[in-house]
């Protein structure tokens, strides 16, 4: 039977020409290739790989077809910020106690604090405004704000320190008035640390306890400025705890500026934080 299949299909192709198959590998004589050359249309546009991946679906797009751009590793600005913060305000806070000033009285004219203008441009400001401008490169809107804020307090702070502005003689030797406008610098700072001590309430316990000693320290600052307007003793007193809370405030910055450095990458010893559920913005 498949043999007189066979046979018919042969036949078939035999009677009809137009069936039979081509088999030649030489091109028909009757109809000669087109040159390709001559066919090519000059005035058509060129078209490009990127034109040629527009036009293939999006399913069908490789990662080859796509540019990614190399991953770079954001470094974290936190320990610069918190460590410039602390050197600072230990010196600082040192000083309001009076320690190292023999017979210092931080309410009068003992002068020396010029001794820290260096450390409140460079450590304090530009150092920590730097790390606040790194936070905002990276996302974080908190730890961008306190640092450029706290680096701006010290920058304004070293204004107070320069002989040629004159910032005190300029009230005409009315050491009240101008203690009771230093009052009002530090209570305003005071708020600002406040603030920042409530928008920390989820951070870490390292956080905290830095807004709060700090808040502590301005707070003391500050009425210590009011009270010696009217007597010099208790404003003294209530000045030097002021300083004593900046040291542990300049501590406890420390601490959590030497955490960020204990990196798994080069160390084997951590400092924990005392972390909540939620991370660190810091």
């Amino acid at each position: 039977m498949e043999d007189r299949l066979r046979e018919a299909s042969f036949s078939t192709m035999a009677e009809d020409p137009d069936r039979r198959p081509n088999v030649s590998f030489t091109p028909s004589t009757a109809e000669p290739a087109p040159d390709m050359d001559e066919v090519k249309d000059e005035s058509a546009p060129l078209r490009t790989p990127t034109d040629d991946m527009a036009a293939l679906p999006r399913s069908s797009r490789t990662v080859s077809h796509v540019h990614e751009p190399p991953y770079m590793k954001l470094a974290n600005p936190g320990p610069l910020g918190l460590l410039g913060f602390a050197i600072t305000t230990f010196v600082l806070g040192l000083y309001e106690c009076g320690a190292g000033l023999p017979h210092s009285d931080p309410a009068g004219n003992v002068g020396p604090n010029q001794a820290a203008f260096g450390l409140c441009v460079f450590m304090g400001g530009a150092a920590q405004f730097v790390a606040g401008v790194m936070q905002f490169r990276v996302g974080n809107t908190f730890g961008s704000t306190v640092h450029c804020s706290y680096g701006a307090f010290w920058l304004s702070y070293a204004m107070f320190m320069i002989p040629e502005l004159n910032i005190e003689g300029a009230y005409g030797g009315d050491t009240r008035a101008y203690h009771f406008a230093l009052g009002i610098y530090l209570t305003l700072w005071c708020f600002l640390t406040l603030l920042f001590f409530i928008a920390a309430l989820r951070t870490n316990i390292v956080i905290l306890l830095l807004f709060f000693f700090l808040w502590l320290a301005f707070l003391f600052l500050a009425i210590a400025n009011y009270v010696v307007t009217d007597d010099p003793t208790p404003g003294v007193r209530l000045n030097k705890a002021g300083g004593a809370f900046a040291v542990i405030c300049a501590a406890v910055a420390f601490y959590g500026g030497a955490s960020g450095l204990m990196l798994p990458e080069t160390t084997f010893v951590r400092f924990p934080l005392g972390e909540f559920p939620h991370p660190s913005m810091v």
